[in-house]
């Protein structure tokens, strides 16, 4: 079996950063080494129980504590002190199963490929995190970077992570890897479960996205054209279709071009879209049956989704500061 190094950056506590390595120490396929960047609040020394936990299960450890070190920083760095032929990452919150590193690095080695992408489940247990899944995740699982598993000679092919973003870099790298055609294949498992929604509530769902996109606005996924496009396209069909009985038809009700109520119409008709579309379309893609939208549920998923594009909205149109790029926020 090829030697694994799994990446692991961290900033979050010490006791979820247990819970993480003790799933990877119990993997059937156990890794050759965890590398731990860990740039939290706690980091300094590596707690004695991440120490002992590799320890028993024979697994090389390698801990670096970095303050205010972000997501790509962190991976980069990881990289950089990893040995093994294969590497994985895996975060915090993204907790495999026993069978991750086997199945995955059966499907590499069978499928003669350089890389399998993780497939994560989205876990919620209330009911307002159920309504966060269903409207931004889905109940099917997700291609993710976590939970991936990658010959060391795609970082040759594809570069490093982008280490300024707060979020999102993860994206960015995996669309270079689609854009270069490295052969990577996604996983039929789901070998992924993702926690971050437990103990999730709007108002930490509203901060982190003001923190994620407020850092990582310079990304070129996130490039807000087709937002700036409908900003300025839409006054401009409201105010079309004020005049538009006016100028077409002469205020002719007989005329063929009259329409009546128009502009009504033009300012309701994007608000009835923007709630199938959040409420039943992209759920629906996501795997959420129409029966668990229906007969108001999707009426909270729009809600909630409203208030989360209207934060991204503010941050795409507030001009970007140098600083912006070197924040130092941390996962809330």
């Amino acid at each position: 079996m090829t030697d694994i190094s799994v990446i692991v950056p961290s900033n979050h506590s010490h006791y979820e950063l247990l819970k993480i390595v003790r799933a990877l120490c119990q993997q059937k396929v156990k890794p050759a080494e965890i590398v731990i960047v860990d740039s939290s609040t706690e980091c300094g020394a590596c707690p004695a129980d991440v120490t002992k936990s590799c320890e028993i299960s024979g697994i090389k450890l390698i801990y670096m504590d970095l303050v205010h070190a972000l997501p790509g920083g962190a991976r980069n760095i990881g990289l950089e002190l990893s040995n093994g032929e294969l590497i994985a990452f895996i975060d915090v919150q993204t907790i495999p199963k026993p069978n991750w590193l086997e199945i995955s690095s059966n499907i590499l080695t069978s499928n003669r490929v350089l890389g399998v992408w993780g497939a994560t489940q989205f876990n919620a247990d209330t009911t307002f995190e159920r309504l966060v899944r269903d409207g931004f995740h889905g109940v099917q699982a997700r291609k993710t970077l976590p939970g991936s598993v990658f010959d060391r000679k795609v970082f040759a092919k594809v570069g490093h992570f982008i280490d300024w973003a707060r979020a999102g870099e993860d994206t960015e790298w995996m669309l270079r890897v689609e854009l270069l055609k490295v052969p990577v294949v996604s996983s039929s498992y789901v070998l992924i479960d993702y926690v971050g929604l437990i103990g999730l509530d709007l108002k930490t769902l509203l901060a982190k996205w003001h923190r994620n996109y407020k850092a990582s606005r310079g990304l070129p996924q996130f490039f807000p054209l087709r937002l700036i496009l409908w900003l300025i396209c839409y006054p401009l069909l409201i105010l079309i279709s004020f005049n538009w009985n006016y100028l077409i038809a002469d205020w002719r009700i007989e005329s063929p071009f009259y329409i009546g109520h128009v502009t009504k119409i033009v300012v309701v008709m994007p608000v009835l879209a923007y709630v199938v579309i959040r409420g039943f379309i992209l759920p629906s893609k996501r795997g959420v049956s129409m029966k668990q939208l229906l007969p108001i549920r999707f009426l909270a998923i729009t809600f909630i989704c409203f208030f989360a594009d209207t934060v991204k909205v503010l941050m795409f149109s507030v001009p970007k500061r140098k600083h912006d790029f070197s924040s130092l926020n941390h996962e809330i």
